[in-house]
């Protein structure tokens, strides 16, 4: 996150004009787009995996599940209902990821899957001082998955354990977010965007063999998401 906001002071440094306190304030009405490169990062914490609501134990050993970071598009447009006050939603191009197993099950790619988070939050953007103006804000994401696949190394794994057949589903998400950041302001139309935004999103995968059998976990993802992006006031 230190590297985002030292990367948007650095070309806020450079290319910076001198804007008078009016210009840079945000106006009532005003819309706001920023657009830019969004890099999630899963912090997850997953249960141990279970076979039909038994711990899975695979030499002596539990297991569970891993996601990677992924970086896409993202975009966020606001609405500006006072100088201070906004409404934002985010949204992005689909973000990709692979579960991978711990424990038992280290070095798997268990899955494949996407996932939009759009997210609808309340914005307050404080006073701006020379260019800078930071904000917090709060909302609401929900979290769409699609797409899940098993990967060919996890089907051969499971085949070792008698498991054919699997397809394996994700669970959508409904969570809070909580954001923070920081707008510079180049002129009354551009501006730099650098923010950080925690999301809370919980899923439970379930994965479903030929013969009836069910592989389970329930898994608290809790991304932060770091964009650094260019918008424009209009």
């Amino acid at each position: 996150m230190k590297k985002i906001y030292l990367v948007a002071a650095i070309a806020a440094a450079v290319i910076a004009p001198s804007l008078s306190a009016s210009e840079m304030a945000y106006q009532p009405g005003q819309w706001v787009v920023r657009l830019g490169a969004s890099t999630t990062e899963p912090r997850e914490d997953g249960d141990n995996i279970k076979l039909n609501g038994s711990v899975l134990v695979l030499g002596g050993q539990t297991s569970s599940l891993g996601i990677t970071n992924d970086t896409q598009l993202g975009i966020t447009v606001e609405y500006l209902l006072d100088s201070h006050w906004g409404i934002e939603l985010l949204a992005a191009t689909p973000f990709e990821h692979t579960a991978t197993g711990k424990g038992a099950i280290q070095g798997v790619d268990v899955a494949d899957f996407k996932h939009l988070p759009p997210t609808l939050s309340g914005i307050y953007h404080f006073t701006p001082i020379s260019g800078f103006q930071p904000y917090v804000g709060a909302g609401l994401n929900y979290t769409l998955i699609f797409d899940e696949e098993l990967t060919p190394q996890a089907k051969t794994t499971f085949a070792g354990l008698g498991l054919t057949g699997g397809k394996i589903d994700l669970e959508d998400s409904i969570g809070l977010s909580f954001q923070a950041g920081v707008d510079y302001h180049i002129d009354e139309s551009w501006l730099i965007n650098a923010s950080a935004r925690w999301i809370d999103i919980d899923t439970d995968a379930e994965i479903r063999f030929d013969s009836g059998d069910r592989l389970t976990s329930s898994i608290e993802v809790d991304p932060w998401v770091y964009t650094v992006s260019v918008g424009m006031k209009f």
